[in-house]
């Protein structure tokens, strides 16, 4: 099976983007649209993996809480997981 190197950075972008519009725990307004790729990054690998919206949130708890140490948004994070999964996979 071939991969195609370039639709997985166009379908990475777009999660970076649902990232950066509707995630974006730090609240800073013109962030530099690489802020979330380590994110997006592993988010894609999740998809990838088959995780569930759960473990997507979980995730993302995570990096808001532990990793940022801000406090978390649960009702943020539904909203986001349903964008991510909006974005669909490596299309």
């Amino acid at each position: 099976m071939t991969i195609d190197k370039e639709a997985g950075r166009r379908w990475r972008r777009r999660i970076r983007d649902v990232l950066n519009s509707q995630w974006n725990p730090i609240g800073v307004e013109g962030l530099p649209d690489d802020e979330y790729d380590t994110y997006a990054g592993k988010l894609a690998a999740m998809l990838r993996d088959a995780a569930s919206d759960d473990d997507l949130s979980a995730y993302l708890h995570w990096a808001e809480t532990v990793h940022m140490g801000l406090p978390g948004d649960t009702d943020r994070l539904t909203k986001v997981i349903s964008a991510i999964r909006t974005v669909g996979y490596m299309q």
